[in-house]
């Protein structure tokens, strides 16, 4: 006798992308993806060897769990930083892997397995020497000195609902609760908009966020301080030719 079919708010509530192997990949906007990006997505679905959630402007809405809409100022952000709220959300609310869309030859059936036999909240690459350049002063000094200590970004693996992910998510709606005002009056007018940058009309954008001050200026902060419950393995993507 075959099993009912799941509800939508009992597939929401049971979902975990850390025991159902699950890499969520975003495209948010209506761009067209580049050669280089389409090949890359094949190597994603070809080579990890797991279930991929390929989320783009008309899917978002089947991960949005009910009771938790998304923020206000989703709308209103640049197709970049759709993502990097994204990430957060599905982290905390889902868990399991994400990646950029860029290439790679990773398996990542070991990287699960890891993270699942063990007590940590997340595995991810150790991050690189150059990737922390948007935190300043002493304490991105700090964060610098301890990169072979924290995890990046661009690709990663989270348990789901833990105090790391709640803390990254409410910092995140906390900076957009702040800028929503400014979002809804300076929306974003590029893919890549952010603070001061020339657009291609030439005008500077007023947009209200920089570049990485919604994801890298929140996440590595964070990951430092949690940087014992890390697992560090090669995930990474390849970091070049991917535009």
């Amino acid at each position: 006798m075959q099993s009912p079919a799941l509800s939508r708010d009992d597939f929401h509530s049971s979902f975990d992308g850390l025991q159902s192997r699950t890499i969520f990949c975003l495209w948010t906007g209506n761009e067209v993806m580049s050669a280089n990006r389409l090949q890359a997505i094949w190597t994603i679905f070809n080579n990890t060897g797991c279930s991929i959630a390929h989320l783009n402007v008309h899917t978002i809405a089947e991960w949005v769990k009910p009771g938790f809409p998304l923020h206000p100022a989703f709308p209103y952000l640049s197709s970049t930083h759709k993502s990097d709220y994204l990430r957060v959300y599905l982290m905390h609310h889902y868990g399991g892997g994400y990646t950029d869309i860029k290439s790679t030859t990773k398996r990542w059936g070991p990287f699960f397995d890891r993270l699942a036999a063990s007590d940590q909240l997340a595995l991810g690459y150790t991050e690189l020497p150059h990737g922390i350049p948007h935190v300043a002063g002493e304490f991105g000094d700090l964060l610098r000195q301890s990169h072979a200590e924290l995890i990046g970004l661009c690709a990663f693996i989270f348990r789901k609902g833990t105090p790391l992910t709640q803390r990254w998510l409410e910092q995140t709606e906390q900076l957009l609760d702040a800028k929503l005002p400014l979002l809804q009056a300076h929306p974003a007018q590029h893919p890549l908009d952010q603070t001061n940058v020339v657009l291609p009309n030439g005008e500077t954008s007023r947009y209200p966020l920089r570049w990485a001050e919604m994801l890298g200026e929140i996440f590595h902060p964070l990951i430092f301080e949690y940087r014992h419950k890390l697992i560090r393995a090669p995930i990474e993507p390849v970091f070049q030719g991917y535009r």
